[in-house]
C-alpha cells in the first residue's frame, strides 16, 4: 500500500506540473491541414504528430524552457519559443525553397565517400559511443566544398536519422547549419580551423531500460559539459573530480561566477574574466642593458579560456563564454548552446554523445544530518583555501619547527598528560635524551608549548572541519583530493615566496 501511495504521488505531481497544448498545422499557401507533421520539444523525448486534420496535442512540463518545433517535409521549420504561454496554437508552415541541387558543384574536388567520412567525424564524433552510432539515411545528405574559401558544408531537406545503439536512442536531427572551415584545400581533421553545426533534435527511445544502456547513459552524462555545469550550480565540482583552472592554476569557481538558482533553470554569470597578465617592457625597465623586474609597472591583460580538468578520466576541456550570462537547465544543459564555446574533450563530443534534456543523473547537494553543523561549516572550496592558509601560516610553520627541534633531541616518549611537569621529568630523564643541558631542554620545550598555544584553537577548528568533509565525501576520496590540494597549495606558496 505504501508503494502504491508513492506511485500515486509521483503520478499526480507529473499530471499537475504538465500543460496540455493543442494546435493545428496548416499550409500557409493553401490553408489545408498538414498530416504527419512532427511536433516536438527540442532536445527531448517529448513528441507527437499531427493527424489527418492537422490537429495535434502534446503535454509540456510546466518548467519547460525548450522550444516547440514543428516540421514537415517540404516546409520550413516553425519554432515556438515559449509554448507554455498558450494552450491553442495555429501553425502555418511555409513551403521551403529547395536549392540543394544547385549546390552540387566542384564535384571532382573530393569524392562523396571522402566528404561523408569528414561529415561523420565532425557530426557524429570519434568516441566510444560514436563507434556504435550510424546515420540511417546517408543518401539524403548533400555535401558542398567551396574551393575558394575551403569551407565544407552539409545540407539535408529531411531530418538526419541517427541510431545510437550505445545509448538506446534514435535522434531525428533537423540540420539547420553544418560548416567546417579548413586551413587549405583538405578534409583532414588535423587541419581544420573550426567546426559548427546547429539544428533541432527529437529523441526516440529505441531500447528498453537495460542495465547496460542505463550505465552507458550515466557514464556519458557524468563526463559531459552538462555534468560540469550541474556540479558548478551545486558548488560540488571537487566531489565529482572536476577542477576549474585559469592559466594552469586551480581557481575557486565562486570568484569567477555568480549563480542564481531558480526552480526550473539557473543563470550563470561571469563576474571576473579569466586573463593572463604580461609585463609591458619599455626603456625605463632596462638598467645597464638588462631588464630590471622592479622597474616594470605596467601589465597587459589578455583574456584566456577557462580550463576544465576531469581528474577521473584525465580529459581536459577549454571553455569560452560568448555572453556575460547564460542559462542552464536543472540537468546542466545549456538553453542556448551558442552562449558557450568548448574546445578539447567537450569540444570533441558530437551527436553520438548527446542526451535529451529530460535525462539526468541525480547529484545530491552536500548536506549533513546535523543542521547546526551545516550552518557552521563553509563550502568545501572555502575550507580548502582556509586550510592552505593555516598550514602555510608563520605561526604554524614556527610550531612545526619548534616541535621538530624538541622531538629530535627528546629520543624518549614524553606525554604531558601523564608525565610530571617537564622541568621535573627532565631531571630524571636528561641522560636518556640528546639535550646538552637541562636549560636547553626546558627552553626548547617552552618554545614548543608556546607555539602550540598560538595555533591550538585554529588547528582544532581545521581538524573539526576535516572530519566534517571526510564524512561527506568518504575517507578515501576526501584524503586523496584534500592531500593533493593542500600539498599543491603549500608547494605553490613556497615557490612563490622563494627569493630570486
Amino acid at each position: 500500500m505504501r508503494y502504491f501511495y508513492i506511485l500515486m504521488c509521483c503520478f499526480l505531481s507529473v499530471f499537475t506540473n504538465a500543460q496540455t497544448i493543442k494546435g493545428i498545422v496548416l499550409s500557409a499557401e493553401s490553408g489545408k491541414p498538414i498530416e504527419a507533421a512532427s511536433v516536438f520539444l527540442d532536445n527531448t523525448t517529448i513528441a507527437t504528430e499531427s493527424d489527418s486534420e492537422g490537429n495535434f496535442q502534446i503535454n509540456i512540463p510546466a518548467n519547460n524552457k525548450n522550444q516547440l518545433v514543428v516540421s514537415a517535409f517540404g516546409y520550413e521549420y516553425f519554432i515556438v519559443s515559449d509554448p507554455t504561454k498558450t494552450t491553442n496554437l495555429k501553425i502555418q508552415l511555409k513551403t521551403e525553397d529547395t536549392l540543394l541541387e544547385e549546390l552540387i558543384i566542384d564535384k571532382n574536388v573530393f569524392t562523396r565517400k571522402q566528404m561523408l567520412k569528414a561529415f561523420k567525424h565532425f557530426f557524429i564524433g570519434n568516441t566510444k559511443n560514436a563507434k556504435r552510432t550510424k546515420i540511417l539515411n546517408e543518401d539524403d545528405l548533400v555535401f558542398y566544398y567551396d574551393t575558394k574559401t575551403n569551407l565544407f558544408s552539409t545540407y539535408s531537406d529531411k531530418p538526419v536519422i541517427i541510431n545510437n545503439k550505445n545509448l538506446g536512442y534514435t535522434i531525428n536531427f533537423h540540420l539547420d547549419t553544418f560548416q567546417v572551415q579548413f586551413n587549405y584545400q583538405t578534409l583532414d581533421p588535423k587541419n581544420y580551423v573550426n567546426s559548427f553545426y546547429l539544428g533541432y533534435s527529437q529523441f526516440i527511445e529505441t531500447s528498453k531500460s537495460k542495465d547496460k544502456i542505463i550505465k552507458n547513459r550515466e557514464e556519458t552524462y557524468k563526463n559531459s559539459s552538462a555534468a560540469f555545469f550541474k556540479n558548478l550550480m551545486l558548488n560540488n565540482l571537487e566531489s565529482e573530480d572536476f577542477i576549474l583552472a585559469v592559466n594552469g592554476l586551480k581557481v575557486d569557481p565562486l570568484e569567477y561566477f555568480k549563480i542564481d538558482k531558480a526552480l526550473d533553470f539557473s543563470t550563470i554569470c561571469v563576474i571576473q574574466k579569466p586573463v593572463r597578465k604580461t609585463p609591458v617592457v619599455d626603456k625605463k625597465a632596462f638598467v645597464n642593458g638588462v631588464i630590471d623586474p622592479n622597474k616594470i609597472t605596467k601589465y597587459k591583460e589578455t583574456q584566456v579560456p577557462f580550463t576544465i580538468l576531469n581528474m577521473k578520466t584525465k580529459e581536459q576541456s577549454i571553455m569560452y563564454f560568448q555572453q556575460e550570462c547564460t542559462q542552464v537547465s536543472t540537468s546542466g544543459q545549456l538553453l542556448k548552446p551558442t552562449d558557450v564555446l568548448f574546445g578539447g574533450f567537450f569540444g570533441d563530443l558530437k551527436t553520438a554523445d548527446m542526451l535529451p534534456f529530460d535525462f539526468t543523473v541525480s547529484i545530491p547537494e552536500i548536506k549533513t544530518n546535523n543542521a547546526e553543523t551545516t550552518n557552521e561549516m563553509p563550502v568545501y572550496a572555502d575550507f580548502e583555501k582556509e586550510a592552505i592558509d593555516f598550514y602555510t601560516s608563520k605561526d604554524y610553520i614556527s610550531h612545526v619547527k619548534a616541535r621538530k627541534s624538541f622531538s629530535d633531541k627528546l629520543n624518549v616518549k614524553y606525554n604531558d598528560k601523564v608525565h610530571e611537569p617537564f622541568a621535573l621529568w627532565i631531571d630524571k630523564n636528561l641522560k636518556n635524551t640528546s639535550f646538552t643541558s637541562k636549560e636547553e631542554a626546558i627552553n626548547l620545550h617552552d618554545h614548543f608549548v608556546s607555539t602550540y598555544k598560538a595555533i591550538k584553537n585554529q588547528q582544532k577548528d581545521i581538524e573539526k572541519k576535516e572530519d566534517h568533509f571526510r564524512k561527506i565525501y568518504g575517507e578515501k576520496k576526501f584524503d586523496e583530493m584534500y592531500s593533493k590540494a593542500i600539498l599543491g597549495g603549500i608547494i605553490s606558496k613556497a615557490e612563490f615566496s622563494k627569493p630570486e
